[in-house]
């Protein structure tokens, strides 16, 4: 049950674990499930909880109860679970759904439904259960699920309760390796999958520093670069995942596909520059990768490199 989750999603566990034990929930939920592919078990174990008379979290203290047995059949006459038809959730379904939960609940005290895909709302489809949202019955919960809330109709989004999970991390580091193996060549120091996202992780806070605080960037640049990033090849690798930062700022910028970095860093510093100078400092970091080539003294290379980038 809702347990299994205690330390996969640390967040996401307390804010449902205290609605639960404080008996504060919600009429509607939006889960954004960020690509985490457990949501929908996660959902469904909230919901187990939420019926559970005991407000049991795990099955420790559970006896005879087959009540969450009968949810994992789909054979609990109060919970509803609507996946799309086709390419669309359709509005006979959601009609269903409110001739089905305007009857009084006979196995529980409480009706769910449970809308996986809720990007996946038609105009018809959505605009009912927005009607099913603006009156909420005091017994009727909702659980939607959609992989990004801003997919989601901002009516609907606006009578939920948002409950963003974390990422799958060994899925976002499988897919790092791959990007970054194909377009640039991972020094041997990096011999596992975590200290490449480390380090990555690292240049990604440089290049946050420089673009908005250029002073303790200089001040920084020991702990941030010097320590962590040693030799020529690393020196390399950094200032190309650099180039690859400011490569894709530009591909955001233009409404093009980026190569690597497609998050919520990438899209603001975009904001914040004009094309004209995201290409002035992808010429900066390009001629500071040549700079190393020839042996270049790294600590004023770095310098040199944060004032003019800085100062574009």
């Amino acid at each position: 049950m809702l347990d299994e989750y205690k330390e996969k999603q640390k967040i996401v566990y307390k804010i449902l674990n205290n609605a639960i034990k404080q008996d504060r929930i919600s009429h509607a939920y939006l889960f954004e499930t960020n690509g985490y592919k457990d949501a929908k078990t996660v959902a469904l174990s909230f919901a187990k909880s939420l019926f559970c008379p005991n407000k049991y979290t795990n099955y420790e203290k559970c006896l005879d109860c087959k009540q969450c047995e009968n949810i994992d059949k789909n054979n609990f006459i109060e919970l509803k679970w609507i996946e799309p038809d086709g390419m669309w959730i359709k509005k006979e379904q959601l009609d269903e759904l409110q001739k089905e939960f305007s009857m009084k609940s006979v196995a529980a005290n409480k009706k769910i439904y449970i809308i996986n895909h809720a990007n996946q709302l038609n105009v018809s489809s959505a605009n009912t259960i927005l009607k099913f949202l603006e009156e909420p019955s005091e017994n009727i919960v909702a659980i939607l699920l959609t992989e990004n809330a801003y997919q989601v109709l901002e009516t609907i989004v606006s009578r939920c309760q948002i409950i963003s999970f974390q990422k799958n991390r060994d899925d976002l580091n499988d897919k790092m390796m791959q990007k970054v193996s194909f377009y640039i060549s991972i020094p041997d120091i990096i011999d596992a999958e975590e200290k490449l996202i480390e380090k990555i992780e690292t240049i990604e806070k440089f290049v946050k520093m420089i673009e908005k605080r250029k002073e303790e960037a200089l001040l920084f640049t020991q702990h941030l670069w010097h320590e962590q990033m040693i030799g020529k090849e690393m020196n390399q690798f950094a200032l190309s995942i650099m180039f690859y930062i400011y490569r894709d700022m530009l591909a955001t910028k233009v409404h093009t596909v980026p190569f690597l970095f497609s998050n919520t860093l990438v899209e603001e510093l975009a904001e914040k520059n004009t094309v004209s100078q995201i290409n002035q400092k992808l010429k900066i970091v390009n001629e500071a990768k040549e700079n190393i080539k020839y042996n270049a003294n790294m600590a004023l290379l770095l310098d040199k490199l944060i004032i003019e980038l800085s100062d574009v």
